[in-house]
């Protein structure tokens, strides 16, 4: 029997119950070896929205711009470079969705059901719409259209010019289920969402028929929390194949012609994953990370030492070998791609960091707390030393290079006897890739 583990479970489960909450604590942080270099690049406060309750406000960025929404109604333009405000709307009502977006207008949610349009340059509203149903999951806009998903299993396409409905598409919803939704995220010619049922479906994006739906997960057990199989994470895309992680049941990689199930693994997640050109990046819903790779799902690493932090999904930062993540705590992890080791860490704040981090620019994240403090972080590998001198009694060069010391021949004979070491027989983020040494040790050893 599937023990369903769920971190402040009251606040997670959408119907009505009565439970105590009974989940481990969280890891307490350690001590790391430091292998990157996190720096605040500007911060801001959003407004006096914050809150505790189960909502993922996240940023969305475009143009040379990230805009942010809060859950006590205000929603505010602020630019990536230099983080100078350019304006804030305040809509009077509960924020519970968004920010989403396409190329002159931004999208949000409300708890009472209402779909909000404002337009990107000055922030003035432009429509609204009841859809008649909580939202939860960022609108997906774009295409003459935005896509949005309520609580009750719907999704709804509206137009973008003024909030007419276009098409339904309705899903079961459990007697059970997790508090969230996955975004509805956009593909050629379609939509793709994960539904509470532990489905995956295809959508036409004209006019909302289903193209195919693929069971990632089946229910089983007993009882309703045993039978929960919600798809709350984000979708990823890789080369010509999806991929969704259910709670208590599968992550699989899926054909998204047809729906074909290429390979699954059992694993539990409500915050989604990550992908890269290689692998798969999964935060567990015990908050370990792992490392699939893409080619048939086989754990390349796991990392436990945050576990029941309550991570948002593992999303690579570009232009680096990093993942990063946030906690509960307000605190963003920064892992190695290659091996998952932690290798730094930076407190943006002190509250809680649910919605997942954003990539913004090469090397540079957006991130939102659930006290609506947003940050821009930079991410970088640390400045690398080279010297290097001869190693008369074996013929070999000892080079200390990206923090590893290097037993070379091939240095060795370009050294040619002397204590002079031509760097550029050996470049930092290469050498070992064209030069592989005879062996290597961690500086300091």
């Amino acid at each position: 029997m599937r023990k369903a583990f769920l971190p402040l479970l009251a606040l997670l489960v959408s119907a009505c119950s009565t439970t105590e909450d009974t989940a481990a604590p969280p890891n307490e942080l350690t001590d790391f070896e430091p292998g990157a270099e996190v720096r605040e690049v500007w911060s801001a406060d959003t407004g006096w929205g914050g809150t505790e309750k189960w909502v993922r406000l996240a940023p969305f960025a475009d143009g040379g711009m990230v805009y942010a929404a809060n859950y006590d109604g205000d929603v505010s333009a602020w630019a990536l470079d230099g983080g100078k405000r350019a304006w804030r709307t305040d809509l009077d009502t509960e924020l519970t969705a968004g920010v989403g977006g396409d190329e002159d207008t931004l999208y949000v949610g409300t708890a009472e059901g209402e779909v909000v349009a404002l337009n990107r340059d000055d922030g003035e509203e432009r429509w609204r719409e009841d859809v008649g149903g909580e939202l939860l999951a960022p609108p997906a806009g774009g295409a003459g259209r935005v896509i949005v998903r309520t609580v009750d299993g719907r999704l709804i396409a509206l137009s973008a010019d003024d909030g007419g409905r276009e098409w339904v598409f309705t899903s079961d919803v459990p007697s059970l289920s997790l508090r969230g939704n996955g975004a509805p995220l956009r593909v050629p010619g379609g939509i793709l969402v994960g539904l509470d049922d532990g489905q995956l479906a295809a959508l036409s994006e004209s006019n909302g028929q289903a193209l195919w739906q693929t069971a990632i997960a089946e229910p089983t057990g007993r009882s309703p929390v045993e039978r929960m199989v919600d798809i709350d994470g984000a979708i990823g895309l890789g080369r010509n194949v999806a991929y969704a992680a259910t709670y208590q049941g599968e992550i699989a990689q899926v054909e998204p012609q047809r729906g074909n199930v290429q390979w699954s693994r059992e694993m539990s997640s409500y915050a989604g994953l990550g992908v890269d050109r290689n692998r798969v990046y999964v935060s567990t819903s015990e908050s370990h990370v792992v490392a699939l790779g893409q080619q048939n799902g086989t754990t390349s690493w796991r990392q436990e030492k945050l576990a029941h932090r309550r991570l948002t999904a593992p999303v690579p930062v570009p232009g680096t070998p990093f993942l990063a993540l946030g906690d509960y705590d307000g605190y963003v992890h920064i892992l190695t791609r290659a091996d998952g080791r932690i290798v730094a860490r930076e407190r943006i704040a002190w509250d809680g960091i649910m919605a997942d981090p954003l990539p913004v620019a090469e090397g540079r994240i957006a991130v939102q707390t659930q006290g609506d403090d947003l940050a821009i972080l930079e991410i970088s590998e640390p400045e690398a030393t080279e010297t290097a001198v001869t190693f008369p009694p074996t013929g070999f060069a000892v080079v200390v290079s990206c923090g590893v010391v290097v037993f070379s021949r091939r240095a060795a004979e370009r050294a040619e006897g002397t204590e002079k070491f031509d760097d550029r027989a050996f470049d930092c983020r290469s050498a070992l890739a064209r030069e592989p040494p005879l062996a290597a040790i961690p500086r300091g050893l």
